[in-house]
């Protein structure tokens, strides 16, 4: 019999550690009441939240990938009421205006959009979702969230029906506030657009330098006195 949350932890947790190799590549991120069994989410360390469900009867003690009762709010009722209670109050103490999939962040030279949007293989039991961070200015740029906040990478937030959000929403937020607004208001090189060093940039200079010269002494010159070589 398996009837707490701590038993159900422990034996998912076993389970995982028999099925996958090395042991320690999956971890329990959280249980929840679901019925006749309990529902768990799972995934590897430093994942937000988790990446797959298993369920764990609770008269049985057998444990199974997936398939969970539809019993409580589903994982859209989840992100849309964290959302809607954390992520959006949020957004609108650091600037930004919108609603919806799409908010705006105005500064005086332009604006940046963050434009969010969710997997076509979300369910009931799990929502993945992500956002497109993007500049209309000169140039303008558009990247994915995850890829300027999580080394690089194309990372995906999840909410599991059933499970709290709140460790979701915190790495969310950070991510939006510590890189996408940064990078919105020019206080960082925009995601693939090198910095130039020193040098590319004296050499840059030189040239404006010796164009401005030429120019200076044709317009002195004359049209008919111009000896200036061919460029």
């Amino acid at each position: 019999m398996i009837d707490t949350a701590e038993a159900a932890f422990a034996a998912v947790q076993n389970w995982l550690d028999m099925r996958y190799e090395p042991a320690g590549d999956f971890r329990v991120r959280a249980v929840a009441d679901g019925g006749p069994v309990w529902r768990a989410v799972v995934g590897r360390p430093g994942t937000h939240l988790g990446e797959f469900c298993a369920r764990v009867d609770k008269v049985t003690g057998v444990v199974e990938v997936g398939f969970v009762p539809q019993i409580g709010p589903s994982a859209r009722d989840g992100y849309m009421r964290m959302m809607r209670t954390t992520v959006v109050p949020e957004l609108r103490r650091l600037g930004f205006t919108g609603s919806g999939r799409r908010f705006t962040l105005q500064i005086p030279k332009h604006s940046g959009t963050l434009v969010f949007q969710q997997s076509q293989g979300n369910t009931w039991m799990g929502v993945k979702f992500t956002a497109d961070v993007s500049v209309a200015s000169s140039p303008g740029w558009t990247a994915r969230l995850g890829s300027i906040s999580h080394h690089g990478c194309d990372h995906w937030w999840s909410v599991w029906a059933g499970f709290p959000s709140d460790e979701v929403a915190a790495d969310l937020i950070t991510a939006i506030r510590d890189h996408a607004v940064p990078l919105i208001k020019g206080e960082r090189n925009p995601p693939g657009i090198p910095t130039a060093g020193s040098d590319v940039a004296s050499f840059g200079q030189r040239l404006r330098d010796a164009v401005s010269h030429c120019l200076h002494r044709r317009s002195r010159s004359g049209p008919d006195h111009d000896k200036s070589p061919n460029w």
